[in-house]
C-alpha cells in the first residue's frame, strides 16, 4: 500500500484579492492568513496601499487596518492582473475616488469595456480611454444592472461598487459564475448582501472582518491533480483547499474520465467549502465532451485539461471557448499552436476546440506568450513527451504560482 504524499498550496488568489479590499474598506483591523504569494495580489497590495490602506506583514499573515481611501498621487499600475484593475476600480467608485489605473502590455490588450458601462449605469464617472480605466468624483447612486457576460470580475466589481451607494444596488446576472463575493460579505456582514438564484440585492452596510485564512488554491491544485492522475504510482493528497462548487469544474471532468479522485475532511470556513483533494492514479483516461458550462466552471483549468486531453483516449470536444482569447494570452492559439508543434492532432472549429489523445507527445521549443497558465501546462506536458522541451518564458509563472516547481517537486514520484 502507498504513502499519500501530503502538501498544502498558498491561498486562492480570487479569494485574496477580494480579502483585501474588502478589508480595506471593513471597521477595525483585519488579520488574513494563507494570503496568495504571487504577483497579481501584490499588485493589489501595492495599489491599495497607494490609496492609502495599512497594509503590514506579521510573520505568516497580512494586518490590514482600517482607513479612509484617498485620491492617489500617481495612476496605480495593475501590472499584469486583470482581477485587480476590474475590481479596484469597482471598489474606488464606490469610495468616490479619483484614480487612474493601467497595466502591462498583455493587460492592457484585455477588455475593460465590459465594467465600463455597469459603472456607469451606478452613477460612476468612468472611462476607458487609451488603455487605462480614468476615474472621476462622482457617487454611486445604485439602480439595476445586469451583468450580461459569464465574469465574476465584471460581478465583483459591480457589488464593490454598490457598497459605496447611497441606495440599494440589484444586480441579474445571464450565466452562474463564481460567487466569492458573495460568499464573503454574506459571512461577515450579511445585511450587505442578498442572493436568489442569478439575482443579487447590495447594500451599503459596516463591514466587520477581523480574520480570515484562505483555502488553498483549487486553480494551482489542477497542475498537481493533473500530473498525478497521468502519473503511474502517484498518490497524492492536497489539503486545505477550496472546493467552492463553481471552481471543481476541472475536478469533475476528471472524474468522469475515470480519474480517481475524492474529497475528504469537507467543511465551512469564513463562508467557503474547503477539503482534501485526494489522487491516486488509476490508468490512462478516456477524453469526454465538454460543453460551453462545463468551461464557464474551469475557464482557467482549460490549458491543463487540453494536455490531459491530449495524452488520454480517443477524442475530446471542448465547446465554448471564445472568453479564453480574452485571457492573458489568446489561449485558444496558444493551446492549438504548441500542441500542433507536440505532434498533437487539435483543431479549432468554430467555438471549439477538437483533441485526439495519442500515447505521448514530442517535446519542442514552446512559446508560454508570457502566459503564466500556458507555461504551467506544457511544463506538466514535458514529463510525458520524449526528448527535450524548452519553454520561452518560466519567469510569468511567478504571476500566481511563484513555488509551482517546488511544489510539483514534492509530489513527483
Amino acid at each position: 500500500m502507498s504513502i499519500s504524499k501530503k502538501i498544502n498550496l498558498s491561498g486562492d488568489k480570487s479569494i485574496s484579492h477580494r480579502a483585501l479590499m474588502i478589508a480595506s474598506i471593513s471597521n477595525g483591523a483585519t488579520q488574513i492568513s494563507n494570503l496568495c504569494n504571487g504577483k497579481d495580489v501584490q499588485s493589489t497590495i501595492d495599489c491599495l496601499q497607494a490609496c492609502g490602506a495599512d497594509i503590514a506583514k506579521d510573520r505568516d499573515s497580512y494586518i490590514v487596518s482600517s482607513s479612509s481611501l484617498f485620491n492617489p498621487s500617481k495612476p496605480l499600475d495593475c501590472g499584469n492582473s486583470g482581477t485587480t484593475m476590474r475590481l479596484m476600480a469597482g471598489l474606488l467608485a464606490g469610495q468616490g475616488i479619483v484614480a487612474t489605473l493601467y497595466g502591462d502590455s498583455s493587460l492592457m490588450k484585455r477588455p475593460m469595456n465590459r465594467i465600463i458601462e455597469p459603472l456607469k449605469k451606478l452613477g460612476s464617472n468612468i472611462d476607458y480611454i487609451d488603455n487605462q480605466i480614468i476615474l472621476k468624483k462622482s457617487s454611486i447612486n445604485g439602480g439595476c444592472v445586469l451583468n450580461s457576460t459569464p465574469s465574476a470580475q465584471v460581478k465583483s466589481s459591480i457589488i464593490l461598487a454598490a457598497l459605496g451607494a447611497k441606495g440599494s444596488t440589484f444586480l441579474t446576472e445571464s450565466y452562474n459564475s463564481r460567487d466569492h463575493t458573495e460568499r464573503m460579505l454574506s459571512f461577515y456582514s450579511p445585511n450587505c448582501i442578498k442572493a436568489t438564484n442569478k439575482d443579487l440585492t447590495v447594500n451599503s452596510y459596516p463591514i466587520e472582518i477581523k480574520s480570515i485564512e484562505i483555502p488553498g488554491d483549487t486553480s494551482k491544485a489542477s497542475f498537481l491533480i493533473a500530473y498525478a492522475c497521468m502519473t503511474p504510482k502517484s498518490d497524492v493528497i492536497i489539503q486545505n483547499t477550496l472546493i467552492n462548487p463553481t471552481r471543481t469544474g476541472f475536478i469533475n471532468t476528471l472524474k468522469r474520465m475515470g480519474a480517481n479522485i475524492s474529497i475528504n475532511n469537507k467543511k465551512m470556513k469564513y463562508g467557503e467549502l474547503v477539503g482534501d483533494i485526494h489522487v491516486q492514479y488509476k490508468s490512462r483516461l478516456k477524453n469526454v465532451y465538454v460543453n460551453a458550462q462545463n468551461v464557464r466552471d474551469m475557464v482557467d483549468e482549460i490549458p491543463i485539461l487540453a494536455i490531459v486531453a491530449a495524452l488520454s483516449k480517443g477524442v475530446m470536444k471542448i465547446e465554448g471557448v471564445s472568453e479564453l482569447k480574452l485571457k492573458e494570452s489568446n489561449r485558444v492559439l496558444a493551446i492549438i499552436s504548441n500542441l500542433k508543434k507536440m505532434s498533437c492532432d487539435i483543431r479549432e472549429k468554430e467555438d471549439s476546440i477538437m483533441i485526439k489523445g495519442r500515447n505521448y507527445l514530442y517535446n519542442t521549443n514552446i512559446n508560454t506568450f508570457s502566459d503564466h497558465r500556458i507555461a504551467m501546462a506544457f511544463h506538466v506536458a514535458s514529463f510525458f513527451a520524449k526528448h527535450t522541451m524548452v519553454l520561452d518564458d518560466l519567469e510569468c509563472i511567478k504571476v500566481s504560482f511563484p513555488d509551482f516547481f517546488e511544489k510539483l517537486e514534492e509530489i513527483k514520484v
